[in-house]
């Protein structure tokens, strides 16, 4: 199952109407904010087709007929340039190609793709001070079709210092005409001075019943000989983040066996045992989707241990009892101390020696979560 560009998501709705009279403002940069997995994008890349149609709806969406949505349609469009990393120059094309569905991730930073003469280049996930540079160019000339032009960067916090350096003069001395568009998952990690020279916009995560109906609509169909996939597990494990949800049920989730085997090793808690972890963990699994189910079970985990309410559980709503018996067995510190090795672990997933160790190293350190703390002096036993 592929992601790519997803016009008029259903839950933007609310978040569209927010922005036409910014648009009317004739506001100049604008930071679209939100959780990752919802679609961002996607919205920032409607606001840029409706932005340069010649021919806008009554509710300010492009009319998809003209001469400039055709021209967008068809990725040509003089006027529009979309700024990505490398990793996500699959989104781009998605984007500027209607028919394609490219998936938003990918390559990893460190891999290489091949170029002319036998030789490979680096892949880089930051947005590089050259693609802006890029940009002087574009903004210093006039239009080609008379109107407005649009720049869709994304994800504004991947800018390095040097490269918002150079996007920042662009941004304080726009050109006539122009529309910033940027697009961030994570606000904090954008630079202050990026963020203070933009009008900030956010796009609250759907609802859940209607992340669920669209993403059960996706799953409709599923693919030739692949089994059925439970859209709620799936938005649940997603947190709430229907495109994630759609992309994992993909492929980049683990198979449902493994899933189920380490749902249940974890659902065992303190009665959980070195030989079960050793004998029961596939010889093949991928490591990083399961280290990420083992952070969102640390993640419910932590968060039952902290507020002692089934309305915690986020993550594994299925597991929600097995869940608050394992709360019981342990404490809130414990808990942060594995998700801290954890995070160390995720840090390399990528490289992993062997991954079978890697997953039952983890499992075994979450055995020690419920072994008692010995007493310091001067402090009882747990």
């Amino acid at each position: 199952m592929s992601v790519g560009y997803l016009p008029a998501l259903p839950w933007h709705a609310s978040s569209w109407q927010a922005l036409q009279p910014l648009r009317e403002r004739g506001v100049h940069a604008l930071l679209l904010h939100g959780a990752a997995g919802i679609g961002k994008k996607s919205l920032a890349l409607d606001l840029a087709r409706a932005t340069l149609c010649e021919s806008r709806a009554s509710d300010g969406r492009a009319c998809g007929a003209c001469a400039g949505c055709l021209l967008t349609a068809a990725g040509n469009h003089p006027d529009l340039r979309i700024v990505v990393p490398d990793t996500l120059a699959e989104w781009r094309a998605a984007a500027a190609d209607e028919a394609s569905a490219d998936d938003e991730a990918g390559a990893e930073e460190g891999e290489a793709e091949p170029v002319a003469g036998g030789k490979t280049k680096r892949i880089s996930r930051e947005i590089r001070i050259e693609q802006v540079r890029a940009l002087a160019d574009f903004v210093a000339t006039s239009t080609h079709r008379g109107g407005s032009r649009v720049v869709l960067l994304a994800p504004a916090e991947l800018l390095n210092t040097a490269s918002a350096n150079a996007l920042l003069k662009m941004l304080e001395e726009p050109p006539p005409g122009s529309l910033f568009v940027l697009v961030a998952d994570a606000l904090d990690d954008v630079l202050p001075t990026i963020r203070s020279r933009c009008v900030l916009a956010r796009v609250p995560a759907p609802q859940r019943d209607v992340a669920l109906t669209w993403l059960r609509q996706q799953l409709a169909q599923p693919s030739a000989g692949a089994a059925p996939i439970d859209a709620e597990s799936s938005l649940a494990a997603a947190g709430g983040a229907p495109l994630l949800a759609l992309a994992q049920a993909g492929g980049a989730d683990l198979d449902a066996d493994a899933r189920a085997v380490l749902a249940e090793l974890l659902g065992r808690g303190a009665q959980l045992t070195a030989a079960e972890v050793a004998g029961r963990v596939p010889k093949s699994i991928a490591v990083a989707p399961a280290l990420a189910l083992l952070q969102r079970w640390g993640w419910d985990l932590l968060a039952l241990s902290t507020l002692r309410t089934a309305t915690a559980v986020r993550y594994h709503p299925r597991e929600a009892s097995a869940l608050a018996r394992v709360a019981r067995q342990t404490e809130a510190g414990a808990v942060l101390a594995w998700l801290a090795r954890l995070g160390a672990q995720r840090a390399t997933q990528e490289h992993p020696l062997n991954a079978r160790l890697v997953i039952e190293a983890v499992l075994l350190d979450y055995i020690a979560c419920f072994q008692p703390v010995p007493p310091m002096a001067g402090r009882p036993a747990r």
